[in-house]
């Protein structure tokens, strides 16, 4: 691969990719991501071609033919009706990815309850929504000082309601996960090279795409959690990263 190549590749490394690297670098790794728009199927196969995936999504968003010829499979599900998880079998996944979900559904503690079933032992949820933050960011759906999509929480006509992450947290907590991150979404990257995002998203779209500034705003939150293998079932100190993950979520007072 190319010098330039290798750089765009990192410039492009999405977040969730970020925080899961020591997990998606596994072999054979097996991806469940809900809400497979946006190419996420062609944008995971991209970095990690030998990955098993599967998409989930009740509609076409943003979601072209080749995203559908790289999936290893899909299931057509409405997460209005929880129910239908069902069909998605249990213990099966290494990674589930639930990235600006919940906030589009109007029962979303049952819905990541289900999830987190089909987890395997050492198997990790990424799970990322809009901050309370964006509640005081200024609206962008149809433009502000170059910028344009969603940047406040109600620039999307279809968000329900703000999940917060602590929510999130007490409900993988009380299914037996381990919570490893809590908190703003964030990467260096993206405040230092801002200009360099911005000017990429006007000479690729003609405007400066909302999510590139989330980062330096603050709109969104992440939840990392993983369910523990077998032999860390009984109690064990965890590591220093863990315990401080912990004390964030009993500090908000979401678990003992």
């Amino acid at each position: 691969m190319s010098l330039f190549g290798r750089i765009y590749r990192w410039f492009e490394f999405p977040h969730r990719f970020h925080a899961l690297r020591h997990i998606l670098s596994r072999p054979e790794i097996r991806i469940l991501d809900v809400g497979c728009g946006n190419h996420s199927p062609s944008l995971t196969k991209r970095y990690y071609p030998r990955c098993h995936y599967a998409g989930l999504d009740r509609g076409r968003w943003n979601r072209s033919e080749d995203d559908d010829a790289v999936m290893d499979e899909f299931y057509s599900i409405d997460l209005e009706k929880p129910h239908e998880l069902i069909r998605v079998p249990s213990d099966s996944y290494d990674v589930i990815f639930c990235s600006h979900v919940l906030e589009h559904i109007s029962h979303p503690e049952q819905v990541l309850k289900k999830l987190v079933t089909k987890l395997r032992a050492g198997g990790a949820i990424y799970v990322e929504v809009p901050s309370s933050r964006s509640l005081r960011l200024p609206r962008a759906r149809n433009g502000w000082l170059g910028i344009r999509g969603c940047l406040n929480f109600y620039d999307d006509p279809t968000h329900k309601a703000l999940v917060s992450v602590t929510e999130i947290a007490a409900i993988l907590s009380s299914a037996g996960l381990e919570i490893h991150h809590l908190g703003r979404r964030f990467l260096w990257r993206r405040v230092l090279l801002l200009p360099f995002y911005a000017l990429a998203g006007v000479a690729l779209r003609g405007y400066v795409p909302a999510s590139v500034v989330w980062d330096i705003l603050g709109f969104a939150d992440v939840v990392v959690a993983m369910r523990p293998t077998a032999h860390r079932l009984h109690p064990v100190k965890p590591p220093r990263f863990l315990s401080w993950a912990r004390q964030a979520v009993r500090s908000r007072g979401v678990i003992g």
